[in-house]
């Protein structure tokens, strides 16, 4: 009883040293766990954290994005809608397309799927945005191999992929085929674009990873807590290739 009590004492001084910043490596006892909010069998938001601020696997993206804004440039096309190509490339880019797979979308200038697109020519665009796509095809390496037909010689592909990730409850979950990690996505991209200049990189850590999953926001995270890289926790990977 005397070593239990003192196993409690030791937790609760080294639990608020953490509070206060110090003490990451901090291991509680067997017994003397408090998982406090997140002692539940359900998330906080099963919407990915977008009524909480945001989701944290967005933080990461935009990141990347935001880094590799230079390339958003020209010729762009991204899937969906063009947030992300207008705000990262502003007034780089003389056109931007939008694809999309049906023809309900109003702001889409391609109907067609991303994995067959015979009315592209090859070599059409100097950028493409995929972001958090590729794990609704289930065909992924010929969705890869088209899209690095339509990207123009010296052009960018933008690819981002979950990696540890909820499900997403509504239509897409019914065709949520795949998660990855950097190492997949270095092989896959090896083999779809030999010849390009590839760069893989993975962002997130137990923490963010366990957030995202209960549905935190961003934002009731600190950078600190974003930024450490685990890649034994990969939130999200990101792909940047330049076709050469």
């Amino acid at each position: 009883m005397k070593i239990l009590f003192q196993d409690s004492i030791k937790s609760s001084l080294k639990r608020n040293l953490i509070n206060f910043g110090f003490h990451y490596d901090f291991k509680p006892t067997v017994g003397q766990m408090k998982f406090g909010d997140f002692k539940r069998l359900t998330p906080i938001s099963d919407v990915f954290g977008y009524d909480r601020g945001g989701p944290i696997d967005r933080y990461y993206i935009e990141n990347f994005l935001t880094n590799n804004a230079e390339c958003i440039q020209g010729r762009c096309l991204e899937i969906g809608d063009n947030e992300y190509t207008m705000r990262f490339g502003g007034d780089k880019v003389l056109r931007s397309d939008i694809l999309h797979v049906h023809e309900r979308n109003p702001q889409a200038t391609i109907i067609g799927d991303i994995s067959d697109l015979p009315q592209v020519e090859d070599d059409s665009f100097d950028c493409i945005i995929l972001t958090q796509t590729l794990h609704l095809i289930y065909d992924f390496k010929k969705a890869l191999q088209s899209t690095i037909r339509i990207l123009k010689p010296g052009g960018f592909l933008l690819l981002t992929v979950p990696g540890i990730t909820p499900i997403a409850k509504d239509e897409w979950g019914e065709s949520w085929y795949w998660s990855f990690t950097s190492r997949a996505m270095q092989k896959i991209m090896e083999a779809v674009c030999p010849q390009g200049k590839t760069e893989v990189e993975n962002f997130g850590n137990v923490f963010s990873a366990s957030s995202f999953l209960y549905g935190l926001g961003w934002q009731e995270l600190t950078h600190e807590q974003l930024d450490y890289q685990d890649p034994d926790f990969q939130v999200v990977v990101t792909v940047k290739v330049q076709k050469l």
